[in-house]
């Protein structure tokens, strides 16, 4: 999806003059981020398409940075997961976002 996004982006901002938009590419899963940064591997079939496709993609510098975001500080979780953790839920009451991020 973000490489998709990111070619349009590209394409506008190439007719425009405009800087290039960086991407980065953000994880709660700490396996997959070990994998893209230090050069790991792994036995999860369901992540191997996706680690060679992002190290492709990271080597074309289509990508940015990768980075870690802590599973606790993850906002998305409220919309994934059958026991979400408080993130979300601090978010709307106190209307600021506090996320631990590694990379």
């Amino acid at each position: 999806m973000a490489i998709a996004i990111s070619t349009t982006i590209r394409m506008i901002t190439d007719q425009l003059g405009l800087l290039l938009t960086p991407i980065i590419i953000c994880t709660d899963s700490y396996l997959l981020y070990e994998c893209l940064v230090k050069l790991g591997t792994t036995k999860e079939k369901r992540l191997m398409i996706d680690i060679m496709a992002i190290r492709q993609s990271y080597k074309r510098r289509e990508l940015t940075k990768i980075r870690w975001i802590n599973g606790q500080d993850n906002l998305a979780d409220a919309m994934t997961k059958g026991t979400p953790n408080k993130a979300l839920e601090r978010f709307i009451n106190t209307n600021q976002l506090d996320i631990r991020v590694e990379g």
